[in-house]
């Protein structure tokens, strides 16, 4: 932890290194405060962690991260850098993020997930991560593939394999994925209460309320 600025009430586990220094890096790892890193995860200097984050045991987050408040990753997840993520997004066990990938505000990524960057890897230079939108469902062991636009307000079925564009207020499923109109029982947003207060299982801290006070998309005012 020499090399990381972290805010108050932190609770970090024995066996955590935060701020790797990598060759060439120029920034300490910044967190905001009441952060909550489980042992084993290893987060890189040159990215940047908002309020309230919580992260599982064995998470890799490369370098040059920017990621909102309120963000939860479970455990062995990896972050290949390079990576933009917005507000209250849940990424849970065993994804895998490529460099390039942007994600929205107020997502749940499933486990097994993987996004890819490169159609021809080792065969033809250049990578195009994805890009997904906000309020955005992606179920257990979905493939995102490289440069795919992933609409606001989609969901993803499980097994899902995405290998083009998905327009907003969609349901993707099958392999390769076909869509359609969202049905109306899916509802227009994730609920924000599940978003932000559903905790990790052994996580006994209090259900905090604040975040109806802050903004964020989606937002019933």
């Amino acid at each position: 932890m020499r090399n990381c600025q972290i805010g108050a009430g932190a609770e970090i586990e024995p066996n955590v290194m935060l701020g790797y220094q990598y060759p060439g890096w120029q920034k300490p790892l910044v967190i905001g405060h009441r952060p909550r890193i489980h042992s084993g995860t290893t987060i890189y200097a040159d990215t940047v962690i908002g309020h309230r984050f919580t992260c599982g045991h064995n998470v890799l987050i490369r370098a040059e991260c920017e990621i909102g408040d309120r963000v939860v990753i479970l455990h062995g997840s990896t972050l290949e850098g390079r990576i933009k993520i917005g507000k209250g997004v849940k990424i849970m066990a065993h994804v895998y993020i490529p460099s390039r990938t942007v994600i929205g505000s107020m997502v749940f990524i499933g486990p097994g997930v993987n996004i890819l960057n490169a159609t021809l890897p080792m065969r033809e230079a250049g990578i195009a991560g994805a890009i997904i939108g906000n309020h955005v469902v992606i179920g257990g062991g979905a493939t995102i593939g490289p440069g795919v636009t992933i609409g606001d307000n989609v969901f993803v079925g499980a097994g899902a394999v995405v290998m083009q564009d998905i327009p907003a207020n969609s349901l993707a499923y099958g392999v390769p994925a076909k869509f359609r109109p969202l049905p109306e029982k899916f509802g227009n947003r994730n609920d924000s209460k599940q978003i932000f207060e559903g905790l990790d299982l052994w996580d006994n801290r209090p259900a905090d309320g604040s975040w109806q006070q802050e903004d964020y998309p989606g937002k019933l005012f």
